[in-house]
């Protein structure tokens, strides 16, 4: 039975690839692409839609397509599919875009007047025709096409059926773009139509997650009959290499030499995103997330996520995808010591960061008040009476340096400063340097992110230490588990996850309900240095309710209080364990004695 059906599903294949030759489109990739790029293509033949010049959409090349896409306000990056798909989207919500030559335009007037006609045709063999190809519609097929690919184990087929190029070896930033394109119009919220919309989603999930993250837990048979079988972690180094990793200021390879003093499972670290390090030259610090990765095949920098340490995975240029230069990162030996020094090294390093991130926060906000506080800011008339006052070194206006002119020149110079092309260039210069410094800062933000995500992970993504997560990882792990964020601080995200957590724990475990217990390991070492708002995420991680009249004071009250209550009913689990060997032990020595009631002459 499985022959025959391999059997159909490659005369199937075969069929989608003929018709898409029909078609003048390009025949790569799995069938669940296929049939998507095959949908499209025959809504662009049957609506006649065309570029400005009057060539066909769906068969135009790449290079051709992304200046006709890039004019009506489409991203040019992606993969063709992609920018095909979008472009025909566009063209069917705004038909003025395109300008239809006599050949296209009465193409047009038959499918207007013989709908019947251009309705019959369909796709040979495969059965995917869609019509007008309706928002709707759409998506009632790809929800059908991905419970269908989900029984055949097909994930690299339903990742693919959104328009992206993906394979099992992509990295996790492609099938995070594929991912997330299709939970856009597959989510629950979103596919309120289908009655199969939470198994549609949940077959996407798991679809992204077998290909994401590759199982590494191995079971191992048992030895006698009966006897349970245990978990093994296993971690072939087949074909994995230590990636070289250079630093984004001075673009120096990172622990290469035997100087900086770092052992080998610090690459462990650096690319599970625990922990971050310095460069031996510039000293800078940066993450994984930061740090530039080069491709061992073609030395050429990839963008890399801590996902990708246990896949084996492309740079995604097109000589190594063509070539199939997969590579995967070694995993050095680390001991179980280490291992225990490391997340208590971890462990001390998040409290620090928390502390640092809150300390920020504040003194940013602090700085808003007393902006308002000032009236109307204008940060032009202040650069200005900066230069003015010889505060600055260059002029606002032109960008002229201090160097240039005498020590009385400043007032004249503004006065007189009003060459447009000198004006625009500086303005293009700020432009320029504050978009590099928002993008050094979303870097920053996401090195942040990944790092507290996977302490939290490696200390065992327990409920208690979910304070350490910070405001994107939350956001993040709340968007997984289906919680909502709109409008909710950061207690009030854990305080969610937590319920939402225990409620589906229920299912599998019989346990005691309420709050977990608070004690000394689950509390942060600096409970008595945190802020308010610290500590009530705190608080939300250990299911304690927090009302919002509470200080400071009385949150660090509460939580000793039940770190108390554990403590004494743990006090008194021992006494009474104290008690009870005790009572044992004087019961045997009431027995030796009654037994020893001999006729020694012993004399004690």
């Amino acid at each position: 039975a499985r022959r025959e059906n391999k059997k159909m599903v490659q005369v199937l294949v075969a069929d989608l690839k003929a018709r898409l030759k029909e078609l003048g489109m390009i025949q790569g990739g799995d069938r669940g692409t296929l049939e998507y790029r095959i949908e499209y293509g025959e809504t662009s033949v049957k609506l006649g839609l065309t570029t400005p010049n009057g060539d066909p959409v769906h068969s135009l090349k790449i290079g051709k397509l992304k200046p006709c896409a890039l004019k009506v306000g489409i991203s040019p990056i992606g993969t063709l599919d992609e920018i095909m798909f979008a472009y025909i989207d566009h063209l069917q919500m705004n038909p003025m875009d395109t300008t239809p030559t006599p050949s296209s335009s009465s193409n047009n007037d038959t499918n207007a007047n013989g709908d019947e006609q251009s309705s019959t045709t369909t796709t040979t063999g495969s059965g995917t025709g869609t019509g007008t190809g309706s928002g709707p519609t759409k998506t009632a097929q790809i929800s059908t096409k991905v419970l269908t690919l989900a029984e055949e184990d097909d994930f690299v087929g339903i990742l693919n059926l959104g328009g992206a190029t993906v394979t099992s070896s992509s990295s996790v930033a492609i099938l995070r773009k594929a991912y997330l394109k299709l939970s856009l119009i597959l989510h629950p919220d979103k596919n309120r139509s289908c009655p199969d919309a939470t198994k549609v989603f949940q077959a996407l999930v798991n679809a992204y997650e077998r290909i994401s993250q590759p199982e590494l837990v191995q079971e191992v048979d048992p030895l006698k009959k009966g006897q349970k079988k245990a978990a093994a972690i296993s971690r072939s180094n087949d074909g994995c290499k230590r990636t070289r990793v250079r630093c984004p200021r001075c673009k120096n390879p990172w622990s290469e030499s035997s100087v900086e003093g770092n052992p080998d499972y610090f690459f462990n670290f650096m690319m599970m995103g625990i922990k971050s390090f310095n460069c031996a030259t510039c000293l800078l610090e940066f993450g994984c997330m930061t740090a530039i990765h080069e491709c061992p095949s073609c030395q050429k920098s990839f963008e890399y996520h801590p996902s990708d340490f246990h896949r084996n995975i492309t740079c995604g240029r097109p000589k190594c995808e063509s070539e199939k230069k997969t590579f995967g990162f070694y995993m050095f030996h680390c001991s179980d010591r280490v291992l225990k020094d490391v997340k208590i090294d971890v462990q001390r390093i998040r409290e620090e960061q928390a502390k640092t991130t809150e300390q920020k926060r504040r003194r940013a906000e602090s700085y808003r008040r007393r902006r308002r506080r000032g009236g109307k800011c204008n940060d032009e008339a202040d650069s200005e009476a900066a230069f003015l006052m010889g505060l600055a070194n260059e002029c606002p206006r032109c960008g002229i340096s201090l160097h240039d002119m005498e020590d009385a020149d400043e007032i004249d110079h503004l006065r007189n400063c009003n060459d447009e092309e000198k004006i625009q260039e500086n303005k293009r210069k700020k432009e320029s340097k504050i978009s590099k410094t928002n993008a050094k800062k979303q870097r920053q933000e996401l090195q942040d992110d990944v790092t507290a995500k996977a302490t939290w992970d490696f200390l065992g993504a327990s409920n208690e230490n979910m304070w350490m997560l910070t405001d994107g990882a939350l956001k993040k792990e709340c968007k997984e588990h289906g919680v909502d964020t709109d409008g909710k601080e950061s207690h009030d995200m854990i305080a969610s996850l937590v319920t939402k957590k225990k409620s589906q724990a229920l299912t599998k475990f019989v346990g005691k309900k309420g709050q977990a217990n608070v004690t000394t390991e689950s509390l942060p070492s600096n409970v008595h240095s945190m802020t308010a708002k610290q500590l009530r995420a705190v608080a939300a991680s250990h299911g304690l309710k927090i009302t919002s009249k509470m200080r400071k004071t009385d949150i660090i009250q509460l939580l000793q209080s039940e770190q108390e209550k554990e403590s004494n009913s743990s006090t008194l689990m021992i006494t009474d364990k104290a008690s009870t060997s005790e009572k044992s032990g004087a019961s045997k020595r009431e027995i030796i004695e009654i037994g020893s009631d001999s006729e020694s002459d012993y004399d004690p």
